[in-house]
């Protein structure tokens, strides 16, 4: 499973094609917009049309028609105009954070309008010139800084081909990692149990969640998809012969995701952001709904071999109004594909025109974990038009992850939040395009390391100091973050440094036998337990090599939270198992499936030394637990 990083693609431009279209775009559009803008400014009698002109040439502008620092009415205009462009701003943040495209060309009429209606004579004589200048002064400061980064892109690039060529002959050898998986420590199952709490309320229940908003990275969505990937994962590496309570939780956290106040925000993001009053979620674009989900639901599949979200309309949303919208794994990896072939960008928008590469990785592994249990064949079909638009339009000319791009202007955010960004894509991609992964995986740790006397140590301005799972300040999300990706890339270096600096800077407490960081967001901890289940290539083999439907023997009733299981693993003939005690040492009973119908078995750890399964391949055992025990079911052959 081991790929040579693949270098970067030969390129001299800022952007790709499709982005350069779409910013060529909007610069015509608003060319119109001042040009109509300086008719009026120029043509109309009406002081209060050349100010509505004015504002229309710039946000703000129009309040520049009466400016001057003589009067007080002069300086209340100059004030005003500062105020409209700063709000301004404010609107483009707020089309960030919620998808309301709606906000900036709002705010921009507006402030025109407002302009418009203030009376204070003649427009002064310098005010179009001064408009115009400003217009102008500030579009050639952007093509000066383009023409510079341009620059400074060009010569990174190169130094990072120079650098991937220098290792693409082994890299798995400079990078090992371990293939094989032992068994979670104590503290691991204290981690997991934070998690266990929280899915294992029932599904109208929240408790322990954190709700801050449901628009952009602290919503609970991605708390329940996250924990959902970590079990899942954890179920594949170290638990595969653990059903019971570990499948309940899974399915529990995919049953959230129907709850109404999950997914309600998209009727206000489809308003607001494609002018559409469907509430459906899933209707169009919102890949942050459907890929995430159909992730979850593809990896608890694949971890545990049941199939039940496969069966059409098994995932129900109800809308307050009585209108059902119903879906199941098939139909969502079917909503995917139509709007991965809709999208110019072939990547599909999150919240209206927002274009993530996170999130869409996230959503193709889920295409491609699909076909691996299904037997279709969406990825192929899409995976070279994936990899071309990744590259030219959402990896950057300095070689970096594109955090998110608009589909209506083509421009981009800049490169914020540190690593996390940038490593988060590499662990998804590994999945999908694993020479990539690699590639961007490479480049990103030369930033993460630096030597000093004794030791090499974490870097840890590279990584924000904002929990992204809900804002507040710890860097607790992008150690977690990193430490995933290091995982799953086989980097145990980088692995080591950024778990052991997540002890650190956001040390842990035990509140009721759970493992509890109050630094950290609720994200951040599953996003650690995700690492910590994970090893070289494990999530690869999952998406690639799903658990098979037929029956093995497995644990299938286990008393949460009384027994805890740190690895349970089949084989053709039984399974093995260590246990550990959840609270106080006892003795309990634990049922078993899978197992050949009237066939004997011998138990080794359980307190009866021999079982005879009934015929339906079930039997139940029972064992005193004072501290670790391993267990070992056998066929009596």
């Amino acid at each position: 499973m081991t790929h040579a990083p693949a270098l970067l693609p030969e390129r001299r431009t800022l952007c790709g094609p499709v982005t350069a279209r779409t910013i060529t775009r909007t610069c015509v559009l608003y060319a119109l917009v001042f040009l109509v803008g300086l008719a009026f400014a120029q043509l109309a009698v009406s002081p209060q049309w050349k100010a509505f002109g004015l504002g229309l040439m710039a946000p703000g502008g129009g309040f520049l028609a009466h400016v001057d620092l003589t009067s007080s009415h002069g300086v209340v205009h100059l004030a005003a105009a500062g105020l409209a462009l700063s709000l301004f701003v404010g609107s483009l943040v707020m089309w960030f954070a919620t998808g309301n495209a709606l906000a900036p060309p709002a705010l921009w009429l507006g402030a025109a309008l407002a302009a418009s209606s203030m009376e204070h004579g003649e427009v002064r004589s310098g005010a179009l010139p001064l408009v115009s200048m400003l217009v102008a002064g500030t579009f050639a400061l952007a093509a000066c800084a383009a023409l510079a980064w341009r620059t400074t892109a060009l010569a990174r690039r190169q130094a990072a081909n120079e650098y991937l060529a220098r290792h693409r002959e082994d890299p798995a050898a400079r990078y090992p990692g371990d293939t094989e998986v032992g068994e979670f420590t104590p503290h691991d199952l204290k981690r997991m149990r934070f998690l266990l709490d929280r899915a294992l309320q029932p599904t109208r229940s929240y408790e322990g969640f954190e709700w801050l908003d449901q628009f952009q990275t602290a919503a609970v969505r991605y708390q329940l998809n996250f924990m959902g990937y970590a079990l899942s994962l954890a179920q594949a590496t170290r638990l595969p012969a653990l059903r019971g309570y570990l499948d309940e939780a899974q399915r529990r956290l995919i049953e959230k995701q129907t709850d109404h106040r999950i997914w309600r925000y998209w009727a206000l993001e489809n308003l607001w952001g494609n002018l559409a009053r469907d509430p459906d979620p899933v209707a169009r674009e919102n890949i942050m709904f459907t890929g995430f989900c159909a992730a979850q639901i593809a990896l608890f599949h694949a971890a545990s071999g049941v199939h039940e979200f496969e069966r059409p309309g098994s995932l129900v949303l109800r809308h307050p109004s009585g209108q059902t919208f119903p879906f199941d794994l098939t139909s969502l990896i079917d909503a995917l594909q139509r709007e991965y072939a809709r999208s110019a960008f072939c990547l599909v928008a999150c919240e209206p025109n927002w274009i993530y590469p996170l999130c869409n990785t996230i959503a193709a592994a889920a295409v491609k974990g699909v076909d691996a249990q299904s037997g279709s064949r969406r990825w192929p079909a899409l995976e070279h038009s994936f990899r071309r638009h990744l590259e030219e339009e959402f990896i950057d000319l300095a070689a970096r992850f594109v955090p998110c791009r608009s589909a209506y202007s083509g421009f981009a955010l800049p490169a914020v939040g540190g690593a996390q960004p940038q490593a988060m894509p590499s662990f998804f991609l590994n999945a999908i395009l694993p020479d990539i992964a690699l590639r961007q995986w490479l480049l990103l740790r030369r930033t993460l390391i630096e030597d000093g006397n004794t030791r090499r140590a974490l870097r840890r301005g590279s990584f924000w100091r904002i929990d992204t799972g809900n804002y507040r300040f710890s860097r607790a999300a992008g150690f977690a973050a990193t430490a995933l990706a290091a995982v799953e890339m086989g980097d145990a270096e980088i692995a080591g440094l950024c778990l052991a600096a997540l002890d650190e800077e956001c040390p842990a407490h035990i509140e009721r036998d759970a493992l509890y960081r109050p630094q950290a967001s609720v994200w951040a901890h599953a996003v650690e337990f995700f690492a910590r289940s994970g090893g070289h290539n494990a999530f690869r083999r999952l998406i690639e090599h799903p658990r098979p439907v037929n029956p093995m023997p497995s644990l299938q009733e286990v008393p949460y939270p009384h027994v805890l299981i740190a690895r349970a693993v089949h084989n053709e003939n039984g399974l093995t198992a260590v246990l550990y005690p959840g609270g106080r040492p006892g003795r309990h009973r634990l049922g078993l499936s899978g197992l050949v119908p009237a066939a004997a078995y011998f138990c080794d750890g359980a307190a009866e030394r021999r079982i005879v399964a009934d015929v339906r391949g079930t039997a139940a055992i029972h064992l005193v637990l004072d501290g670790r025990r391993e267990l070992r079911i056998r066929r009596a052959l």
